[in-house]
């Protein structure tokens, strides 16, 4: 006789306890996680500080989880956008996987968050200085180093072309016994006390192990959860849609290729796969 519970759908109260499960196991690396670690400005601003080598450094604005329009063409959902006391602009994105962090992907960031930045009429001289910064999972450029900051050169002079636009790859694979190694390391903990930053461990101790941080993180994957469930395709074909994904993802296709393939966006498809990872 089949056991009729398995036909029965899951209750909230049953998210809840296999959202706690997962949050268990979330790192900053993982972007459900990270967004809401950066909720503290405190946690960008350390972040930014150790990556740019800037102690002084002072983040004054964010923007978590922006969708930055272009009315022409492609849009793109940034997922941390800072502004510092220099009025020096910031783009943070956790990439975990190799596609996500293309060349020409970063090229385009640069291009929406400039399209962003100045008002009509604005002289084009007013263009803030800003930073593409992609903290990758895997040596996405191949040069095996911890760091890599890329700017525009004249080829006949070698100098560089000063257009106030930096990109910057940082491989979390590198985790030695330097600020910026000890800061990949952190990236990657599932627990608050192996983190070397008392910024960043406070906050994922807080998120993790109090009951007002459980419950929020545990709202937000419930918002994902609903989305999903209004986002236009019908239970079944979500479902459907999902095991597709999981499936796809098993065969070696990348969160953008599969999003193409079940015609959803690369919003979900990212989100599936990192719940499925946990």
């Amino acid at each position: 006789m089949t056991d009729s519970t398995i036909l029965q759908p899951e209750g909230l109260e049953q998210r809840y306890e296999r959202y706690k499960e997962k949050i268990k196991h979330f790192t900053i690396m993982n972007d459900i996680f990270m967004r809401n670690v950066l909720k503290e400005t405190a946690c960008t601003e350390y972040i930014l500080q150790v990556i740019m080598n800037r102690t002084d450094l002072k983040v004054i604005d964010q923007t978590l989880q922006k969708d930055y329009k272009n009315l022409q063409g492609r849009s793109a959902i940034l997922d941390c956008v800072a502004k510092d006391a220099e009025n020096n602009h910031f783009n943070v994105e956790i990439q975990g996987e190799n596609d996500g962090a293309s060349p020409k992907r970063a090229r385009y960031h640069c291009g929406l968050l400039d399209m962003n930045l100045l008002n009509p009429g604005d002289f084009f001289d007013n263009l803030p200085e800003t930073y593409v910064i992609f903290i990758t999972k895997n040596d996405v450029l191949g040069y095996n180093l911890p760091i890599n900051h890329i700017r525009r050169r004249s080829n006949e002079t070698g100098e560089i072309f000063e257009d106030g636009q930096h990109i910057l790859y940082v491989n979390s694979k590198k985790q030695d016994n330097t600020e910026l190694g000890r800061l990949m390391h952190d990236l990657h903990c599932k627990e608050a006390d192996e983190m070397y930053s008392n910024i960043l461990a406070t906050r994922v101790h807080q998120l993790k192990e109090t009951e007002e941080g459980v419950n929020q993180m545990c709202q937000e994957l419930e918002e994902i959860y609903n989305e999903g469930e209004q986002s236009g395709v019908q239970k079944g074909e979500l479902k459907k849609a999902r095991e597709t994904t999981l499936a796809l993802l098993e065969m070696g296709m990348s969160s953008e290729q599969i999003a193409k393939a079940v015609n959803l966006s690369i919003e979900t498809i990212q989100n599936w796969i990192s719940e499925a990872s946990f």
